[in-house]
């Protein structure tokens, strides 16, 4: 399975206990969606871009 499959089914996994309480509160449910997505694009995003042997600029 790729890994971005494995995640998003790990993820799938962890939220799903909590789908039926929040369905109750939708705008909470997208607001920590979107926070999760916000946290791992982050993280993909510098690991990418920022290596860990990247020169500093000082």
């Amino acid at each position: 399975m790729p890994a971005a499959a494995a995640g998003l089914f790990i993820i799938d996994f962890v939220f799903r206990p909590f789908a039926k309480i929040l369905e109750k509160w939708p705008m909470v449910m997208l607001l920590l969606v979107l926070l999760l997505y916000t946290i791992i694009g982050y993280i993909v995003v510098k690991s990418v871009y920022f290596s860990p042997d990247q020169q500093k600029p000082y």
